[in-house]
């Protein structure tokens, strides 16, 4: 064990990995601080790029821009109102009330505080969960897989219940992008329109980049960044006198990173939610409840704490599972299998020094985040004032370069042009795009594992209830579908009989 962690962490101080997490964590602000953009651009603008490096350099250079992104959404949400990430919209009720004040210092040491707080205390809790939930793993069989990627995919749909129709399309729609190509089992082509390039099935590259890179550049083309361009601050860094006052809610710090570590374990919930939860029950416990929405730093810290202990939390049922809970832990997976890694129970065995190497470079890249944030805040902070269009150009060409690079097709660049015309009119309309990508990532393993299923069955989905595990696994499948229906019954029904 100390052999392994000894290796992980020469590894996570490497100079190539040292400088892959840096710049990774960079570019993640920078995308994190531009509203409309966010880490998920960031992500898929450097996946072609990342398969030149080792799988641990590699996803250093990802989880920095997924880390780094949310760190820096939190900077507009203070100063103009105006999140960079959906998530620190709720660090704005309180950040920006601040900065209205006079008080944008002690508003920016909170978000930071808490980002810095909930990232850290997240990652402790990925160090000492995903062993323990590894080991209860480690007793999985194909049924048991099948129904937690089921569970999965049931709690993407149901965080998008008010979309649900919509929902449900994407997903099928996911699920038949992942059939594209030759089929390993049958050897039988599959929607390949009798086209020899197609039999090699749509990459995850191009998809995603297509979906989100170039989907939400056409985007920003279309409205810009951001009207209010309009950013006071007195002093170039951090004011450290700020930052020292706000450790008397160190409470409030911890409680949030921990509900945001277990809101993001949870397929399909995201960071609003764990951000809205912590704010929630922060105001709940709170000996100044009048203070919440006027102005004060506890608000920013508890969203930002829940915001940014999501990346680590959603790294547990990826590493153990191999079941990724939102658009931006399924590129991750993508990069392991790229790789020839699997995630599940068996990676920590396998893979002890990549999983080390992981936990040791997620410390270093919220270390790295908070300390670029301190030293260059206005810098970082007047990358608003950048033109939405030209930087939409540099995305766009440095996106399509990095696809054509990955194999030298042009089919993937095609591709990448169609996924990118159909991400602008779903985010342009509104649909809920995850999804998509949740389908088209899980849609391959769900079906292996329902094939490996029935074949232990003969042919019978019965073995499912032949199994502890897999039984408890349906009913909570059940009750996450049918008790939230309930709830919305009994308030509309509340609502009328008040009105």
């Amino acid at each position: 064990m100390l052999e392994h962690m000894h290796a992980g962490f020469i590894a996570a101080f490497s100079l190539s990995n040292l400088g892959a997490l840096t710049f990774g964590t960079f570019v993640g602000i920078v995308v994190g601080i531009l509203p409309g953009l966010g880490p998920m651009v960031g992500m898929v603008v450097l996946l072609p790029f990342s398969f030149a490096f080792s799988p641990d350099v590699a996803l250093s250079l990802l989880l920095g821009v997924f880390c780094g992104g949310y760190y820096g959404g939190g900077i507009p949400a203070v100063l103009l109102r105006t999140p960079g990430v959906p998530s620190s919209l709720v660090t704005s009720f309180d950040g920006y009330p601040l900065t209205q004040k006079g008080e944008a210092q002690t508003a920016l040491s909170a978000a930071l505080l808490g980002s810095f707080g909930g990232g850290i205390i997240s990652v402790v809790i990925l160090i000492f969960l995903a062993p323990l939930l590894a080991h209860v793993a480690a007793s999985f069989g194909p049924p048991e897989y099948f129904t937690v990627a089921v569970f999965g995919v049931v709690l993407v749909v149901m965080a998008f219940r008010d979309q649900l129709g919509r929902g449900i399309m994407l997903l099928g729609l996911g699920f038949w992008f992942a059939t594209v190509g030759i089929d390993g089992t049958t050897l039988s082509q599959r929607f390949c329109f009798g086209t020899l390039v197609m039999q090699n099935g749509l990459d995850i590259v191009p998809v995603c980049l297509g979906l989100f890179g170039i989907g939400q550049t056409l985007i920003l083309v279309e409205r810009g960044i951001m009207k209010n361009h309009d950013i006071q601050l007195s002093r170039s860094s951090l004011d450290f006198s700020k930052l020292f006052k706000l450790f008397k809610y160190w409470k409030t710090l911890i409680r949030s990173g921990v509900i945001g570590t277990f809101v993001g374990l949870l397929p399909g919930t995201g960071s609003i939610l764990a951000s809205f939860l912590s704010y929630d029950v922060t105001k709940r416990l709170s000996k100044e409840k009048s203070l919440f929405g006027k102005g004060t730093p506890e608000g920013c810290i508890a969203s930002e704490a829940g915001n940014n202990a999501v990346p680590a939390g959603a790294m547990i049922p990826l590493l153990t599972l191999g079941i990724p809970g939102d658009a931006l832990s399924a590129v991750l997976l993508g990069v392991f299998t790229i790789n020839g890694i699997y995630p599940g129970p068996l990676l920590l065995v396998k893979e002890p020094v990549l999983i080390t190497t992981i936990y040791f470079s997620m410390l270093l890249i919220n270390i790295v985040a908070f300390a670029m944030l301190v030293i260059w805040l206005k810098p970082f902070a007047m990358i608003v004032k950048v033109p939405g269009k030209l930087l939409a150009v540099v995305i766009m060409v440095i996106s399509l370069v990095g696809i054509y690079a990955v194999n030298t097709r042009l089919f993937d660049v095609g591709v990448a042009i169609s996924m990118g015309v159909l991400g602008y009119i779903l985010l342009r309309t509104g649909w809920p795009i995850v999804n998509l990508v949740m389908g088209f990532v899980l849609g391959e393993i769900m079906e292996n594992r329902l094939r490996e299923t029935m074949s232990l069955g003969d042919g019978s989905l019965m073995i499912l209830f032949d199994r502890p595990i897999c039984i408890f696994l349906v009913i909570i499948t059940i009750l996450i579908i049918f008790v939230p229906f309930m709830l919305d019954v009994r308030k509309s029904r509340n609502k009328k009989l008040s009105n």
